[in-house]
């Protein structure tokens, strides 16, 4: 995968940090700015507002059952941003992204993981994309996700 498919993907990392959570994507100020101010708006899953999927979003790459879809940004080239939540701890949410993006024809690459956040690219299905969970300190027991996927183009390949 190309880098300009996350920049244009990821062009607002400051909106995706507001979305993502309240402590994450703190590098550089604009970005610390932000999760100043995600931080008098976390929502946990008993109080999230879910939004549907787009009929174009694939469904094997729906989130694990459970998990709460709360915002869905379509972007250029066929990107989607999709922000949920989901009811488990980091851990378990973790282990199902993890399995949901080995399976139906996806494939994991350049992945990370750190005590409250994980990321990880993957491929497959003439798609590619990119997912990220963090803890959410003022929600025990939840934890924010957010995916960008978009069509597998011939840059990203070469």
């Amino acid at each position: 995968m190309t880098r300009g498919f996350w920049r244009r993907g990821i062009a607002a990392a400051p909106g995706i940090c507001l979305l993502i959570t309240a402590g994450g994507c703190s590098r550089g100020p604009e970005q610390q700015a932000t999760s100043a101010a995600a931080a008098t708006r976390v929502v946990c899953t008993q109080d999230a507002k879910t939004v549907a999927l787009p009929p174009s979003y694939p469904s094997s790459a729906a989130l694990p059952a459970g998990y709460l879809v709360t915002a869905v940004e379509t972007r250029s080239e066929g990107r989607t941003v999709l922000t949920g939540l989901s009811p488990q701890d980091f851990t378990a949410t973790l282990l199902a992204m993890q399995q949901s993006f080995t399976t139906n024809g996806w494939t994991m690459s350049q992945g990370e993981v750190e005590k409250d956040d994980a990321e990880s690219n993957f491929a497959g299905n003439g798609m590619q994309g990119r997912w990220a969970i963090r803890a959410i300190d003022q929600c025990p027991g939840n934890t924010s996700v957010s995916v960008v996927i978009g069509p597998l183009t011939a840059a990203s390949t070469g």
